[in-house]
């Protein structure tokens, strides 16, 4: 996530996905929090009214904002130490483009050894990545391309267009259950929005 982008059209959608898959009575995620793996550089552009909207357009609490004051590296320790420690919850993770194999991933990517590694931390954890589509490229060999490094787990697509919320979790029941409910949403369409 770029300050340079809050508020844009992907950031309402983020939001209506999260909500959807987060609302009272009907949870499908487990306290989800926010992993904005922010890419600005200094001087920190990311003040309380910042990470205030930010949370809003997620449907989130400005407390559900984990690293909230940690700018994202690309160096490796910086990578290592940033995924630490992120508790048990369900998680968004929120990258400039979205997951990438680890030998391609640059700063604006989360890496697939790092989706396992936080799939590993917590056996029933579900998480949602945000994911740009490949220049040229449509969704479905988007989706193909960054799972390739994840296979031991069960994942789905929700195709937007020009972007995709990765659903991804070791739990299959619970990630059947998110499936279930975004293809109740999408009614009739779901059947060419949904990518497995």
């Amino acid at each position: 996530m770029n300050l340079k982008h809050l508020g844009d059209a992907f950031d309402h959608w983020k939001g209506s996905v999260i909500e959807l898959v987060g609302e009272m009575n009907l949870r499908v995620v487990n306290n989800l929090q926010v992993v904005p793996m922010f890419t600005d550089q200094e001087p920190w552009p990311w003040g309380p009214e910042n990470l205030a909207t930010y949370a809003k357009l997620l449907r989130r609490q400005v407390n559900d904002i984990l690293k909230r004051n940690d700018p994202f590296s690309n160096s490796r320790n910086d990578r290592e130490a940033y995924f630490k420690n992120l508790g048990q919850n369900d998680l968004f993770l929120d990258p400039d483009t979205g997951i990438a194999g680890n030998q391609n991933a640059m700063k604006e990517h989360v890496k697939a050894s790092e989706v396992a590694c936080l799939l590993s931390a917590s056996p029933r954890r579900m998480l949602l990545v945000y994911q740009h589509k490949g220049q040229r490229e449509k969704m479905r060999k988007t989706h193909q391309r960054v799972l390739e490094g994840l296979r031991e787990f069960h994942a789905f697509t929700y195709d937007s267009g020009q972007v995709g919320m990765v659903f991804i979790s070791r739990d299959q029941k619970r990630l059947a259950e998110a499936l279930a409910r975004i293809q109740v949403w999408l009614g009739p369409v779901a059947e060419t929005r949904i990518i497995r």
